[in-house]
């Protein structure tokens, strides 16, 4: 599979894309200041200052195979130029000083330089700089080879490369050094990776050995970092993409399933307890999980690895996963109204204060947006940064390349995005496909064809697992569609027409029960150590559901006029389906996607939106839940 294809989503997600670049992305100060992280002793507090650039560029290079933007390509290839400059006699390109490197986050960040020189290897139009870059790459990772390795050679064990987690967060290196072997071909790449992949991620247990055998779940684990995990074995999916080693391809595989099994939540992101595995299935509704949870880092973060298996499977349940995950907490976390995280008037007044593109934590049951900046540092230009705001434009970059994917006998479509994509048939042969539709609002879209010669291959389209009744017409013959991926072999031509009606019936959702449980979840901060604690569920994570329609989850708002602190009585049919309408008149002050009116046993209504465009004010007025408190 490949994703070499031309698209353009006019609407929502291309005003979200011209939000990004103008908010974040084309800002050369912003660049420049990340840059300059490398050029001092920027992270001598063994922070993680290091990770900005990298993260960053990953997304805008994401952003830009999309909008194709010369004033983002000039600014890219201005910053990487910068960059080099930072680049020392020994190779290193790092924010920290010799004396106290290979500690806190430093191979973190070094990860994050290389995958940010290797994304923008992807868009450069430049032959020449393409081989600087490449250069420079090598440099820095000979480096780490002179200096990261058995300890009987007088090397640092990588996974003692860090005081944190246990080493998780330098073994992801895994992944750039991988890339780094397929640019080049080079041996000692390859050993390298090796090495890594053997040390098993942590120098507690080998994760990678954990997931093959699939005996306990993520959360269990002695470290559970979900986004520092997922990175792991990511990278160990690019190793197996180089070697064929089936064992690697199953641990991946058997990792991805066991967190949908077990931290997946309803707006699709993983993690109640800070940034940690913590069991979130089943923990998701109880009032006492606190206000940091549900990081946009691990959201971005478990996107691109869905991208990545759905690459690797085949498998629809993968893009199923990924589109909750971009309708609600994603989207939810874009910054569109350009808010200050109020905790940093109140704490930071002598900051240059400025908002983030991107909020850090999303809120399930009642609470607020705006709880926090997840990687907050202050910069020596008294100007200051996140993480979470700086992987945020990956999230939308990653979305044209999900909707659509190649496969040897045709091609795959999996989102329903009203615009088109242009792609190549097998024999070579453009065709565009243009799509009509109000999706998610609606769930009728119309599919049509443009291809020059009448061609046979296969289109696979995606029907929802949400979809029970799905109707499909092709050509004017009507069909009902399974759930997964119809596949349609015919001679295709201009002619051509589908029409796809998706069952977008309000849905109930239910808390799982659980009683108590013992975690592997309470890290001691700033220490490398977790200690088992016991967990027991909300006594109050009952009186809670939640609505979905369509991949939309629906979520209260206090300017719909009333409070979500209070319980309602919403009327539930017996097939947990409610009865929800088009209002007459929507009440929503705020842009959405969706509006709804709900009814309640005492024959009143209550309106809700979709989730993500809840909330945006991040203050008590916009008070939200996607858990609704019922009586």
């Amino acid at each position: 599979m490949n994703d070499k294809k031309i698209c353009s989503f006019p609407g929502m997600y291309e005003e979200l894309v011209s939000f990004i670049e103008e908010f974040q992305l084309l800002r050369s100060d912003l660049w420049e200041r990340f840059v300059q992280q490398f050029k001092e002793d920027s992270d001598y507090d063994a922070g993680w200052r290091c990770e900005y650039w990298g993260k960053m560029m990953r997304g805008a290079c994401f952003v830009y195979s999309y909008s194709q933007n010369p004033r983002l390509y000039e600014v890219l290839t201005a910053t990487v130029k910068d960059l080099l400059s930072a680049q020392d006699e020994l190779g290193r390109i790092s924010s920290y000083a010799v004396s106290h490197e290979f500690d806190g986050w430093d191979l973190w960040g070094r990860k994050y330089v290389l995958l940010g020189m290797q994304y923008y290897l992807e868009i450069c139009q430049d032959e020449e700089f393409k081989e600087t870059i490449v250069k420079s790459m090598c440099h820095q990772v000979d480096y780490l080879i002179s200096k990261i390795g058995d300890p009987k050679d007088g090397k640092i064990l990588i996974t003692r490369a860090t005081r944190h987690w246990r080493g998780l967060n330098s073994a992801s290196i895994l992944e750039p050094i991988v890339r780094l072997y397929r640019l080049t071909k080079e041996k000692k790449y390859f050993d390298f990776a090796s090495y890594i992949v053997a040390c098993g991620g942590t120098d507690v247990v080998n994760i990678f050995e954990l997931a093959y055998q699939k005996q306990l779940y993520p959360y269990q684990y002695p470290v559970t970092k979900a986004y520092e995990m997922m990175s792991c074995f990511e990278g160990l999916l690019e190793y197996y993409r180089e070697t064929g080693i089936e064992k690697y391809k199953q641990a991946v595989i058997n990792f991805a399933d066991m967190v949908l099994e077990s931290d997946f939540t309803i707006i699709g992101s993983c993690g109640c307890t800070h940034e940690l595995f913590d069991h979130s299935t089943v923990r998701q509704a109880n009032t006492t999980n606190g206000v940091i949870m549900q990081e946009t880092c691990v959201t971005v973060t478990l996107m691109k690895f869905l991208y990545q298996l759905t690459l690797l499977t085949g498998d629809s349940r993968y893009v199923d996963a990924f589109e909750i995950s971009m309708y609600n907490a994603y989207l939810g976390s874009i910054n569109t109204e350009k808010v200050v995280e109020p905790s940093l008037l109140r704490e930071h007044p002598d900051w240059s204060i400025e908002p983030l593109p991107f909020d850090s934590y999303s809120p399930l049951t009642a609470g607020t947006r705006g709880n926090g900046i997840g990687g907050l540092k202050r910069m020596s230009d008294n100007h200051y940064y996140g993480c979470c705001a700086c992987i945020g434009a990956a999230g939308l970059g990653l979305i044209p390349k999900m909707a659509l994917l190649q496969v040897p006998a045709g091609v795959m479509l999996n989102l329903f995005l009203p615009g088109s994509i242009t792609t190549l048939t097998p024999k070579r042969q453009e065709l565009t496909i243009h799509m009509e539709t109000a999706y998610p609002a609606d769930g009728k879209i119309r599919i049509a064809f443009n291809l020059k010669e009448p061609e046979t291959f296969d289109l696979m389209l995606r029907i929802p697992e949400w979809s029970e009744k799905t109707k499909l017409i092709l050509n004017g013959a009507e069909s009902v569609a399974d759930n997964g991926y119809v596949k349609l072999t015919r001679k295709w031509s201009g002619k051509d027409c589908i029409e796809l009606e998706l069952d977008m019936t309000t849905k109930v959702i239910r808390p799982v029960p659980y009683g108590h449980q013992v975690l592997m979840n309470r890290v001691i901060w700033g220490s490398n150590y977790m200690i088992p604690v016991y967990d027991e569920e909300d006594p109050l994570a009952k009186y809670h559901l939640a609505l979905r329609r369509g991949p939309l989850v629906l979520a209260q708002e206090n300017r719909l006029g009333y409070s979500v602190d209070k319980p309602v009585s919403i009327s539930v049919n017996e097939n947990d389906s409610v009865d929800a309408k088009f209002p007459e008149q929507e009440l929503a002050p705020y842009r959405h996607i969706l509006e709804l009116e709900i009814p309640l046993t005492n024959g009143e209504t209550m309106h809700v939106t979709d989730y993500a465009s809840a909330g945006k004010l991040w203050t008590e007025e916009s008070k939200m839940a996607a858990w609704i408190l019922v009586q």
